[in-house]
């Protein structure tokens, strides 16, 4: 773990209370630990002040800034099974995507919905272990339609296309759901690139393959 995240991280004393996580630890008084409010760019160095049984007092210390680079990417994802999304979040919160636009498609699974606070705390604790610090930004529409109206250069990952090789940077990557695009949502969104892989590939696949060329 690289640092603890709290909105408090900055204030002059901090009272941790849900710290079943720390118990692990075995932290003593005077130990100091880092922590980050994931807004601003700074590194809040603090000391371990008091330890009670369900809640440790801290004193700050000092801080100081640290440098992360945006990748000002975003990418979309049709909307597929919650748990296998909350499974891949980690993944493309390591990879520094600035947003994932969560769509649904004409092939969506529309059963599912996202808690945005479960998605919240899962991308908090991923921050916490890879040293991000921001989360990745979530926005979801509820149709093709709305999204296109808001992202005018969208192209998809498809089964033919144009080689990923050239992608150009300022385009946001739409993956499909597990059912694939449907003929009406092909010729809304006309580009398309391919993946180099003559096998189908799920959606939770397909995107960190996608972020890894794009990106490495």
């Amino acid at each position: 773990m690289v640092f603890l995240y709290s909105e408090f991280a900055g204030a002059k004393e901090i009272i941790l209370k849900d710290i079943s996580h720390l118990k692990a630890r075995r932290l003593k008084t005077n130990d100091l630990l880092n922590l980050r409010n994931l807004k601003d760019s700074l590194d809040y160095r603090y000391e371990i002040k008091e330890i009670f049984k369900k809640e440790i007092v801290l004193n700050l210390i000092d801080f100081k800034e640290f440098k992360q680079e945006k990748s000002n990417l975003i990418v979309a994802i049709s909307m597929i099974d919650t748990a296998v999304l909350e499974k891949i979040l980690p993944s493309i919160n390591e990879l520094n995507v600035d947003k994932l636009v969560i769509v649904y498609s004409k092939y969506s699974q529309k059963n599912f919905k996202i808690s945005m606070d479960r998605i919240k705390r899962i991308l908090i604790n991923s921050s916490e272990q890879c040293g991000r610090g921001t989360i990745l930004e979530i926005e979801e529409f509820k149709n093709l339609k709305s999204f296109l109206d808001s992202y005018k250069n969208v192209a998809r990952i498809d089964f033919e296309g144009e080689s990923l090789n050239n992608y150009l940077k300022n385009e946001i990557l739409l993956i499909g759901p597990e059912g694939g695009f449907s003929s009406e949502e092909r010729e809304l969104i006309k580009k398309s690139y391919r993946l180099n892989s003559n096998l189908i590939l799920k959606s939770n696949t397909a995107i960190i393959a996608t972020l890894g060329k794009i990106l490495f």
